[in-house]
């Protein structure tokens, strides 16, 4: 029996789309492209913004903040009368007097995460026409992410934006903690599986981002600064260390490269958009060796191999005679 394994096909890798159809193709997808970056980017920093507006004005006096002995305590002595409401319910009654500016923030967040979409799939087939040497499948990822990821954040917190106006519309003696704390996990209760769409959509959506910054900075497509930003946003998507105000960072990122594509970032538009070919950025290596060479050139001056000869002396007709 032959212990020899059948090597499997390689298969070929495609090759890169001609120089001059890329730059023809892609000449009017970029005004589109940039103008739904910058909207991208606006988006999802006006839903922080309404969303701030929407917290401002909560009580933070730590005076009113009891504990459960203490409310229980007020409720039997007659002093509660409305039930045993808290902060909670303080929390949620604001909410919910506020609701619709909650579900605004909502919409304008899930928004920006739809129009990212095509910026980032653009990105990435704009990288794919000049070295097709990723997986093809990255192409859909920002689709798949994109969408799977706005629409579980939207649902979830237009619905959590009623439960908070409902909780405001029952009688003032059901207004009590208990009633709170329902409203605040109704939509982790109710819709669990969002949680799981929405976890699958934020790992795609990384992905996405994380292809379209690294592929697009490697052929140079953008700087080294902005597709570095890109990919520490992917890292983001999934671990929101920054909270709500990641949405600052990601909208500064998005409208930096909109202006990348008009050509009004500092610096300019990259060559590589206008030669349909893979410009790759320098690394750090060979800048600093190529700035050691010329210091090196500078240092030892001129080549005296590169002098002129010197002239011959011209003859005097033959030897001198010499004198005794």
């Amino acid at each position: 029996m032959s212990t020899e394994r059948k090597q499997r096909p390689v298969k070929p890798i495609p090759e890169a789309m001609d120089s001059a159809a890329t730059v023809e193709l892609e000449r009017g997808w970029r005004p589109i492209a940039a103008v739904t970056a910058i909207l991208a980017g606006i988006l999802p920093v006006i839903g922080l913004i309404l969303q701030t507006i929407a917290s401002r004005g909560i009580d933070d006096d730590v005076d009113r903040v009891v504990s459960v002995s203490q409310a229980l305590t007020r409720y039997g002595a007659g002093d509660a009368p409305n039930g045993i409401a808290g902060r909670q319910a303080d929390i949620v009654s604001h909410y919910g007097d506020q609701w619709l500016t909650v579900a605004a923030a909502a919409v304008c967040t899930g928004l920006g995460l739809l129009l990212a979409i095509p910026v980032l799939y653009g990105l990435i087939r704009a990288a794919w026409r000049r070295r097709p040497s990723f997986p093809r499948w990255f192409l859909w990822t920002p689709a798949v992410g994109g969408v799977l990821f706005a629409v579980a954040t939207v649902v979830a917190l237009i619905y959590q934006a009623v439960q908070y106006h409902d909780f405001t519309q029952m009688a003032a003696a059901a207004q009590n903690n208990g009633a709170a704390n329902d409203a605040l996990n109704a939509a982790q209760d109710d819709l669990s599986f969002l949680q799981f769409a929405g976890g699958i959509g934020s790992l795609f959506t990384a992905v996405g981002f994380g292809a379209a910054a690294l592929s697009a900075m490697n052929v140079g497509l953008l700087t080294r600064v902005i597709g570095s930003i890109g990919v520490l946003m992917a890292f983001l998507v999934v671990i929101p260390l920054l909270g709500p105000q990641g949405n600052v960072l990601r909208g500064f990122w998005f409208v930096a490269v909109g202006l990348t594509l008009l050509g009004r970032w500092p610096g300019g538009r990259p060559p590589a958009w206008d030669s349909g070919e893979p410009m790759p950025w320098p690394s750090r290596a060979q800048v600093l060796e190529e700035a050691e060479r010329a210091g090196a050139g500078r240092s030892k001056g001129p080549d005296p191999t590169d002098a002129p000869a010197p002239k011959p002396k011209a003859s005097s007709g033959g030897r001198r005679k010499r004198r005794k």
